[in-house]
């Protein structure tokens, strides 16, 4: 069997950064090819050339054996190349039916809008795709699981040659991973060829066939998944072992630092009441718009509540803004890094700095500089964020690496409760190492975390103690010796044994 996507050689520099250098791979239709490897190691950049994002430095495309010089993406798309981007684009004032037709409206004899067709055929895709969602909604009243069906929904209704996935399932529960690989599937049977890339490893066994390993922009070897295991990928892809995986250790339980009662923001969640205490790391689980997020969000003072109290280390508080959080030693790495946790267009170590600069400020309320360079550097160099320089605009990052800087800013901010919202998706299983040690380190030092995580084997890693939400409400609280990923599906099923 032919491939029906090869690239050849492919480089490509920007200033001060070679991307990739000599990659080389075969793409096969009815095969999901995985691309893997660490945060800045080129996965990114080879999608962005094979879809017409980038133009190569150097190398050759090549399309059912005829080469491409693509020079946009419309021309990629044209020639039936697809692209489900890390990072979501979806049009939140248009409906569903208009994001998933956009830019290939149906259109009647006259040349008007056939609205009617495209949301019978908008709500036959996601109806196919087992969502309960209506084609007529609007995009901004979805969350963000919900936005990356609708993305996986346009792919599908374009007949796509070549379907390139850049981290599908980061922000999909386990039934929207199913229904996620049911459709790729349904893809394969009909010979479409799919460049998938993924941190989550377990998703290679259950639906790839092959895997491409690149570190540092080189291709180091492809292998087929079947004749591999998961140790000797992680090691192609950093150079070395890397140990215990989740450095999973027991933690000396300190005083309470922070306890909530009775937390209720009608439609979200309701009576929600837990404690945290210094030197634990306290999990928080449950599916996809169970009310994880909007917890964490209210008790940061970034959404309002109905009712309830919050107490920080014995003091009762309410947050009327995240500064106030903040001004309380409470730091929050947000799920969506993009929209609320990141200055895009600003430089790294403004944007590490940033929530410390009332902290460090010298004489006339200017910036500390050297302490802001000497905190960049280090934090730089222990998450391993690659980048140019501490000047770079982030924006220019990869989505790991820029994962990576919103985590460094809570590290340093003098934080004594960190709450983290899925703060290792999108990055590299090497970094995630790195970042468990980071967080054992804190608490250690008397920090209290509160860790809300979609990955099981995450939770149940680095967790002292798991509380599980179910539809807006606390189903059940489990000690480190009861986590078990049956007993944590249970309480966050809707239908759970327990009731």
């Amino acid at each position: 069997m032919e491939p029906i996507l090869q690239v050849k050689k492919i480089s490509k520099v920007f200033p001060g950064v070679n991307a990739l250098t000599d990659v080389s791979a075969d793409f096969y239709p009815g095969e999901v090819h995985t691309l893997v490897g660490e945060n800045g190691a080129g996965k990114s950049t080879l999608i962005k050339i094979i879809s017409g994002v980038y133009i190569p430095t150097g190398g050759q495309i090549f399309l059912n054996g005829k080469e491409m010089n693509f020079q946009n993406p419309r021309q990629a798309l044209d020639e039936g190349i697809s692209v489900i981007h890390q990072e979501l684009s979806i049009a939140n004032d248009l409906t569903i039916a208009e994001n998933i037709f956009l830019g290939a409206e149906p259109r009647k004899k006259n040349g008007l809008l056939d609205r009617k067709k495209m949301n019978k055929e908008a709500q036959d895709v996601l109806d196919f795709m087992a969502l309960d969602l209506k084609s007529a909604a609007l995009a901004r009243d979805l969350n963000a699981a919900q936005q990356q069906m609708v993305e996986i929904a346009k792919v599908i209704t374009k007949k796509s040659k070549v379907v390139v996935m850049d981290e599908p399932t980061s922000s999909l529960s386990e039934h929207e991973i199913n229904a996620l690989f049911k459709q790729i599937r349904i893809l394969k049977e009909n010979k479409v060829a799919i460049i998938y890339i993924t941190h989550r490893l377990k998703e290679l066994k259950e639906i790839c066939e092959r895997v491409t390993i690149l570190r540092d922009g080189c291709h180091i070897k492809t292998m087929l998944v079947k004749d591999t295991s998961e140790e000797e990928i992680v090691t192609s892809m950093v150079g070395r072992e890397i140990g215990n995986y989740y450095n999973k250790k027991g933690h000396t339980k300190g005083k309470e630092m922070l306890r909530v009662e009775g937390l209720t923001r009608k439609k979200e969640f309701y009576d929600i009441s837990f404690s945290a205490c210094a030197g634990e790391i306290l999990g928080v689980s449950g599916l996809v718009g169970a009310g994880r997020t909007e917890v964490m969000e209210a008790i940061f003072g970034a959404a309002r509540l109905d009712s309830g109290k919050i107490y920080v280390e014995g003091r009762e508080v309410l947050f009327a803004s995240p500064r106030e959080a903040i001004a309380h030693n409470i730091g929050l790495v947000t799920e969506d890094r993009r929209r609320t946790g990141l200055m895009l267009n600003a430089m790294i170590k403004e944007n590490i700095a940033l929530p410390s600069l009332i902290r460090h400020k010298r004489k006339l309320g200017f910036l500390d500089k050297k302490w802001e360079e000497a905190v960049c550097k280090e934090y730089m160099d222990k998450l391993r964020i690659k980048a140019p320089g501490m000047d770079t605009i982030l924006n220019t990052l990869s989505g790991g690496n820029q994962q990576k800087v919103i985590l460094a800013k809570w590290m340093i901010a003098e934080s004594k409760i960190l709450i983290l919202d899925e703060p290792t998706r999108g990055i590299d299983v090497n970094a995630k190492s790195e970042f468990y040690t980071l967080m054992n380190a804190f608490v250690e030092k008397g920090g209290c975390i509160i860790m809300v995580s979609s990955e099981l084997p995450e939770i149940i890693g680095v967790s002292d103690r798991v509380i599980v939400m179910r539809e807006g409400r606390i189903s059940g609280e489990l000690s480190r010796e009861e986590a078990t990923e049956q007993r944590i599906i249970q309480l966050a099923s809707i239908h759970s044994e327990t009731e």
